[in-house]
C-alpha cells in the first residue's frame, strides 16, 4: 500500500481539515518550540488544512513570561496564530464546558476536580488539548513535548506533521476502522524518557526485576493478540517509511491521534509516570492501527536533570515510578479484560462504550488489590539492594530514592486506587464533556483565545 505524495501538491486528499498541534510545557522551551513552529509553518505553506498551534502553559511565572515573549515573536516571524492556554485560562474554559454539559452537581464537581490539576499530572495537558480539539472541531490532535526537537527529512521535505496529517486523513468514503490509522507517531533519539541510570549503573538486572513486578502472575490467562489487518509497511512522500506498530514503539511526545481522544481521556493522576498512554494503549487492545514513521525526535535533558543535581526531583521521580509499577500491574490485567470485551466496547457504528471501559478497569483494580498492596515492599527491597552495591555519588542518589520510597510503601497502592477510580469516573463523563466542548466551540465560532483575560491572576503570580 503506497502513498507517493508530494507534500507541496497533494490532490489525493479530501476536504481541508482542522489540525490542532499542541505543546504542553512546564519549562523554558525555545529550541523545541521553534522546531514545532517550523513544522506548522511548512505544512501551512503546502496544505489547505487549518493548522492551529496551542501552547499549554504550566510554568512558573518567570518561565511563563519568557515563553510568552517567545511565542509572540515566533508568531510574528512565521505568520502563525499561536494560542497560549494558562492555568487561569483553562479554569475559565473548563468551567464553561462543565456548565454546558449540564451534569448533576456531584458529577460536575468530579469533572472539575479531574480536569483542573496541579503541576505533575502527565495526563492533564492531553486532556486539555482533547477538549480544545473538540472545541475547534479538529480532525486530528498532534502532540509535541517541550524537551524534544523535531526536524524535516532532507530527502522528501516532509516533517512529522506532514506524515501525521497525511496518514490520519482517510480516503473519501466510509472509514473502515480496521484499516484507517488512529495514531501516527515516531520514537526518539537522545536521552531516555525513563531515567534509570543509577538503578542500572552496576547491574541492568535491577531494572528488569522492577519491571517484572508489574507482570501478570504465572498461569494468568493471556488472550492472543489480533493479527495486524493492514500491510506492515507503507511509504509516504519521497521514501518516508511507515510501519505498523504493535509493540508500543511510538512515543506520545511525537505522535498524533484521531477519534480515540473523544472516547476516553488520559489518566489525570498527579505524580505517576505513564499516565498519558491510555489512549494509545487502548488502540493496541482493540487492534486498531498505530503507525510508526522514521522521522524521529531528539530528546534532551535539562542541565539539572542531566546532572541529577536536584534531590527533591530524585525523590519525586522515584515515587512516580513506584506508583507507575503499581498502575502497570493493574493496567496489564485491565488490558486482558479490554481484549476479551473488544466486541462490546467498539460499537457497530464506529463509536465506543466509554462507561463500560471504565467499569472494566474498576473490576481489574478490585481483583488485583491484595497483590498490589504487596508490590511496594519488593520494589523497595530491590532498590535497597541496588544501593548496597553502588558507591560514590550513585550510592548517595540511590539512598535519596530509597528514603523517599520507604515513606510511601503503605500509601502508594491507595494512591493508585484513587487514581484509577478518578479516571474511571472521568471516562464515564468523557463523551458528555467532549460533546459539551464542541457545543461551546460552536457557540463561540470555534475561536481559540476566547478564554484569555488580561493579566495574571493572583494565584498565578504566587505560583
Amino acid at each position: 500500500m503506497n502513498h507517493p505524495v508530494n507534500p507541496a501538491h497533494d490532490d489525493t486528499r479530501g476536504a481541508p481539515a482542522t489540525r490542532l498541534v499542541y505543546i504542553p510545557t512546564n519549562r523554558p522551551f525555545e529550541a523545541a518550540f521553534r522546531s514545532v513552529v517550523a513544522e506548522v509553518a511548512a505544512v501551512r505553506k503546502s496544505s489547505s488544512d487549518d493548522v492551529r498551534l496551542l501552547v499549554i502553559d504550566d510554568c512558573s511565572p518567570e518561565d511563563s513570561r519568557r515563553n510568552r515573549d517567545l511565542t509572540e515573536r515566533a508568531g510574528r516571524e512565521h505568520g502563525c496564530d499561536i494560542h497560549v492556554l494558562t492555568p487561569r485560562d483553562w479554569q475559565r474554559l473548563a468551567d464553561e464546558i462543565v456548565a454546558t454539559a449540564g451534569l448533576p452537581p456531584a458529577d460536575a464537581a468530579a469533572a472539575r476536580s479531574a480536569l483542573v490539576k496541579p503541576t505533575g499530572s502527565y495526563g492533564a495537558g492531553p486532556n486539555k488539548a482533547a477538549l480544545v480539539a473538540a472545541f475547534t472541531g479538529a480532525a486530528s490532535l498532534h502532540r509535541r513535548d517541550s524537551d524534544q526537537l523535531t526536524g524535516v527529512d532532507p530527502r522528501s521535505g516532509w516533517s512529522p506533521l506532514h506524515v501525521e496529517s497525511r496518514l490520519l486523513d482517510p480516503a473519501p468514503g466510509p472509514v473502515r476502522p480496521e484499516t484507517a490509522a488512529y495514531c501516527v507517531g515516531s520514537s526518539l533519539t537522545g536521552e531516555s524518557t525513563r531515567d534509570r541510570r543509577d538503578l542500572q549503573h552496576d547491574d541492568p538486572d535491577f531494572a528488569r526485576r522492577i519491571d517484572d513486578l508489574s507482570k501478570p502472575p504465572p498461569g494468568a490467562q493471556r488472550l492472543p493478540s489480533v493479527p495486524a489487518p493492514v500491510p506492515g509497511r507503507i511509504t509516504v512522500g519521497d521514501g518516508v517509511r511507515v510501519e505498523r506498530d504493535d509493540t508500543g514503539t511510538v512515543e506520545m511526545g511525537i505522535a498524533a491521534l484521531r477519534t480515540v481522544y473523544e472516547w476516553i481521556p488520559e489518566m489525570p493522576a498527579v505524580g505517576v509516570l505513564g499516565s498519558d498512554y491510555f489512549q494509545k494503549g487502548l488502540l493496541y487492545q482493540l487492534a486498531l492501527p498505530v503507525l510508526h514513521h522514521e522521522l524521529r525526535a531528539h530528546h534532551v535533558y535539562e542541565e539539572w536533570r542531566a546532572e541529577q543535581s536536584d534531590a527533591r526531583h530524585l525523590g519525586w521521580y522515584a515515587l512516580a515510578e513506584l506508583r507507575y509499577s503499581i498502575l502497570r500491574f493493574h493496567w496489564n490485567a485491565f488490558n486482558e479484560k479490554v481484549k476479551a470485551h473488544r466486541g462490546q466496547l467498539l460499537l457497530a457504528d464506529g463509536g465506543f462504550d466509554s462507561p463500560a471501559y471504565g467499569e472494566l478497569f474498576l473490576d481489574a483494580l478490585r481483583e488485583g488489590a491484595d497483590r498490589a498492596a504487596r508490590l511496594p515492599h519488593t520494589y523497595v527491597a530491590i532498590y535497597k539492594e541496588a544501593a548496597a552495591t553502588a558507591t560514590g555519588d550513585v550510592r548517595d542518589r540511590l539512598d535519596v530514592r530509597v528514603a523517599a520510597l520507604e515513606g510511601a510503601v503503605d500509601s502508594a497502592p491507595r494512591d493508585i486506587a484513587d487514581a484509577v477510580e478518578e479516571f474511571a469516573g472521568l471516562v464515564r463523563l468523557w463523551p458528555t464533556l467532549t460533546s459539551a466542548a464542541a457545543r461551546t466551540g460552536e457557540r463561540h465560532g470555534r475561536r481559540l483565545g476566547l478564554w484569555q483575560a488580561a493579566g495574571p491572576s493572583r494565584t498565578e503570580e504566587k505560583r
